[in-house]
């Protein structure tokens, strides 16, 4: 049995990515993402067991680390605004600094291996599903389905990063807290 090897290991997840964000999930194939790596294809194999394994655990990798920057400085002892502010502002800053897990997302959760991802096991998406609840309960939030108060209040954060990063607008810290008020807006009460 071959030990594991947190360099290579995060090579090949680094590799993973940007062979993605360059070419797609069809484009890429065991073989590229090795080569780019500097590792051998069976390398890749001691620590997923197919291109389907290594691609869904980067989304949850990302999914992960993202919900746990993401939730930094909030608790329950704040109001349901303040914490919808502090997850979005949140949100908006780590995907800023992670441009290429936004590109990775877009295309994964496109994919047919995002049939298989159960979102609500996500740490931010149970608090997300969590404040809106009690927000609807305590008459701050419009009393409608989670998914379209989720769409309105923080599906946006994606489509203001993809415009950044393609300088049609340029999100400055002034630009955030202004779409932040919006999407608020969009669904408080």
């Amino acid at each position: 049995m071959r030990t594991r090897d947190q360099k290579k290991y995060n090579a090949v997840v680094k590799s993973s990515i940007e062979l993605t964000n360059k070419l797609g999930f069809s484009g890429i194939s065991i073989s590229k993402i090795a080569k780019k790596a500097n590792v051998s294809p069976a390398t890749i194999y001691i620590y997923f067991e197919n291109k389907e394994d290594l691609l869904s655990t980067i989304y949850y990798d990302i999914r992960y680390e993202a919900g746990k920057a993401v939730l930094t400085n909030t608790d329950a002892n704040m109001s349901i605004q303040k914490r919808f502010y502090a997850i979005w502002t949140n949100s908006f800053s780590f995907y800023l600094n992670h441009p290429e897990y936004v590109q990775y997302r877009e295309q994964f959760e496109q994919t047919r291996m995002m049939e298989e991802v159960k979102t609500e096991e996500f740490e931010l998406n149970k608090y997300i599903i969590e404040i809106l609840t009690k927000g609807i309960k305590d008459r701050i939030i419009q009393d409608l389905p989670i998914p379209l108060l989720i769409s309105f209040g923080f599906i946006p954060i994606i489509t203001l990063l993809r415009l950044h990063f393609s300088n049609v607008l340029t999100m400055d810290e002034k630009e955030i807290i202004n779409a932040c008020n919006i999407a608020w807006k969009s669904i408080a009460i």
